[in-house]
């Protein structure tokens, strides 16, 4: 590839934010017609470098070209005029608006006449940009806000893919921030059949995603980061998860990734009990015990009926018909707060919308779980605010500026600790796990298990919905198998005998 013009280069990036330096004189190379991989722990500066390559933020120093020619963007417009596009891993579509008008947005012009905007012709060249990424279910004319998560992520695909074919002969590069987050199997497999027509015409894409093992499917080169620094490029058909790991972490990989040796057996005190619990439509006679001191997993594919449980639980939904006992005395919740206050937490998966208020600063976010014991008189004392946050910071982990910085200021792993540590100073006794590490690096991962078995060894009870099955088997002392609001199985998951995957999937398809 070095006799080859790269389609775009970045040169010694470095980028700070008040006082932290992100990058550290980082470099990326992306030739036409490749796939090239970005991987890196939380923090490791990745999601930076998308930004300043877009357009959205400045870089430091250091200096970038496009086509061999220099390359400056002032603002994400500007990168998509020299033929770049980027799904951000917050998302950028606007809500309000439907989806033709969120993927035409900033070309309007291209649709107005006499000062009249030609909606029927926006609305039929949307449906051929949805089209021609193998999109046919998502009606056009719908506002966004009425779409969920992953429909929204692959209209947000579809948007970035139209810039590459707007093009009109030279390669464009797409930057894709964890893509894949909420998708399921099929539409992952559409964006990767994607990414792969979009090299396949010339153009370059860069892919971030901490499932590792998506990295080894779709790339042809890998970078590694970690804290802001190039740490290597290396060949995807020389690669593995191991050799990957240990680039990013800068240690050899454990063979305890789950830390079995912590898990200990779970008391024989009962904390929470659910009898035919039922929602009409969605699960039948839902029977399970969940004792001190245990984790308890709950496997089943998209359907299953798995989150809405932990919805009725946690009170954010309400049960057709059942009961729930709460150390043996019966409870019906009905609200979060009703919940947390009788000892139930969910931790939410979509943390940037239910997990964080974004304005508010990292102190404040621990905070909102336990106003009450913060009070000093009649007034929050934001002493204790402060104090208690500099305690989490330090136990979790957390890198940040400081506790007054903006939570939207951190890295998406640091933002999941801080909401790991609402849930703890909230000191509830059962916390749920609605996918705890989603979006998060191997190496916070590491980190998220190790504060799991240390929470459970303090006698506190956890319901888990893994990200992965192996996460579901290898962190769970107990497995429920639902299929289609049904339990179909159970496994005790020993750390000695820990159920096969296969078995597992066999009962939840």
């Amino acid at each position: 590839m070095e006799n080859r013009q790269p389609l775009f280069s970045a040169k010694d990036i470095t980028k700070s934010f008040s006082g932290t330096q992100a990058l550290k004189g980082v470099d990326l190379e992306v030739y036409p017609g490749e796939i090239v991989g970005l991987v890196g722990e939380n923090g490791a500066g990745k999601s930076t470098l998308l930004k300043i390559i877009i357009g959205a933020q400045p870089q430091s120093s250091g200096t970038m070209t496009m086509h061999g020619q220099p390359y400056a963007p002032r603002n994400p417009m500007d990168g998509n005029r020299a033929g770049i596009g980027m799904v951000f891993q917050e998302q950028s579509l606007i809500v309000n608006l439907n989806v033709a008008q969120n993927i035409f947005f900033g070309h309007e012009k291209n649709y107005r006449r006499y000062g009249f905007i030609n909606w029927k012709q926006m609305n039929k060249d949307a449906e051929d940009v949805l089209a021609n990424c193998d999109i046919t279910n998502i009606p056009v004319r719908k506002k966004v806000i009425d779409l969920n998560f992953a429909t929204r992520q692959m209209v947000e695909i579809a948007k970035v893919v139209n810039v590459a074919r707007r093009d009109d002969g030279d390669g464009c590069l797409i930057l894709l921030d964890e893509p894949t987050s909420v998708l399921n199997e099929e539409e992952v497999q559409t964006l990767f059949k994607q990414m792969r027509k979009l090299a396949d015409k010339g153009h370059g894409v860069v892919f971030v995603s901490h499932r590792l093992d998506e990295v080894l499917r779709i790339t042809d080169r890998i970078y590694v980061y970690k804290d802001g620094c190039s740490v290597g490029t290396i060949p995807t058909a020389e690669a593995d998860e191991i050799k990957l790991y240990e680039m990013m972490v800068g240690r050899n990989s454990t063979h305890e990734y789950y830390q079995l040796e912590k898990q200990a057996d779970p008391r024989q005190d009962v904390v929470l009990e659910v009898k035919n619990l039922s929602q009409f439509g969605v699960f039948k006679n839902i029977d399970f015990q969940l004792h001190k001191g245990e984790i308890l997993g709950l496997c089943g594919v998209v359907g299953s009926g798995k989150e809405e449980i932990c919805s009725v639980l946690c009170g954010d939904e309400s049960p057709t018909s059942g009961q729930i006992l709460l150390n043996g005395r019966q409870i019906k919740f009905s609200s979060p707060e009703m919940a947390r206050k009788n000892g139930i937490l969910m931790i939410p998966k979509e943390r940037l919308y239910e997990g964080i208020v974004g304005m508010l600063s990292v102190e404040d976010n621990i905070a909102l779980s336990n106003l009450e014991k913060l009070r000093k008189g009649i007034a929050v004392s934001p002493e204790r605010i402060t104090k208690q946050a500099l305690k989490w910071i330090e136990k979790l982990n957390i890198k940040t500026s400081g506790e007054k910085a903006l939570i939207m200021s951190l890295s998406g792993g640091n933002q999941q600790k801080v909401v790991f540590s609402r849930a703890l100073a909230s000191e509830s006794d059962i916390i749920i796990l609605n996918h705890p590490t989603r979006g998060v690096d191997v190496g916070a991962r590491e980190e998220i298990y190790s504060l799991i078995r240390e929470i459970v060894a303090q006698g506190k009870s956890v319901i888990l919905l893994g990200d992965t099955l192996d996460e579901c088997i290898g962190m769970s002392s107990r497995i429920i198998v639902l299929q289609d609001g049904l339990i179909t199985a159970e496994f005790n998951a020993k750390p000695e005998a820990k159920p096969n995957q296969v078995d597992v999937v066999s009962h939840m398809m």
